[in-house]
């Protein structure tokens, strides 16, 4: 059995790696830059909406790390059954056209925010270290027709360029989550000590 001093050197370590673990994650790395390309990609690609949205390594899920007219994690979807899902599944992009005359997760989300979706482009973002895909990039209602090649190309670019940024934010998740164990066993090991 350890002894008391060991234990609580231990337990000091612990809290000291946990304190610099949730620093990382609350770090807001290049959001702004996110959120700069969110802007300016409708009027380059003279569409109504662009999105980002990044997988969530545990519950298979992707949120809305920000989108046109949204805030972050307003928007959750599944990896099954929605466009944004079909690409990070498949690492494949993506473009639709007549969506409003489909049933699908984009009328769910049409109801909570209000925005109905017409037609989409939705690209896949690879990591640069881990090789799979951690996020998407998704354009609704191009104003004047269909999206394009031309569309896909630029948008494949788009993601390609901020895949760094993406990957980091996908890994900051996992952080997060070793973080929140970590929490858990200090807890344990203080109270074990509190009892001794």
């Amino acid at each position: 059995m350890m002894k008391r001093e060991v234990l609580e050197k231990k337990l000091t370590q612990l809290k000291a790696k946990q304190q610099l673990m949730e620093k990382a994650w609350k770090e807001a790395g290049n959001r702004e830059l996110i959120q700069f390309f969110v802007d300016i990609m409708p009027r380059t690609l003279n569409a109504e909406r662009c999105s980002i949205f990044i997988l969530d390594p545990v519950d298979e899920k992707a949120w809305l790390q920000c989108g046109t007219g949204l805030s972050e994690k307003q928007l959750r979807v599944p990896t099954r059954n929605s466009i944004v899902g079909r690409v990070i599944s498949s690492g494949e992009w993506v473009m639709e056209e007549g969506l409003e005359e489909q049933v699908g997760v984009h009328d769910v989300v049409a109801v909570k925010t209000g925005f109905v979706t017409k037609n989409a482009l939705c690209v896949p973002v690879h990591g640069v270290t881990t090789k799979k895909v951690v996020g998407a990039i998704q354009m609704l209602n191009k104003s004047n027709g269909a999206f394009n090649d031309e569309d896909r190309r630029i948008l494949e670019r788009l993601a390609f360029h901020l895949e760094m940024n993406i990957e980091n934010i996908y890994l900051r998740q996992e952080l997060a989550k070793i973080s929140q164990e970590m929490g858990k066993k200090i807890q344990f090991l203080e109270r074990k000590l509190a009892h001794r």
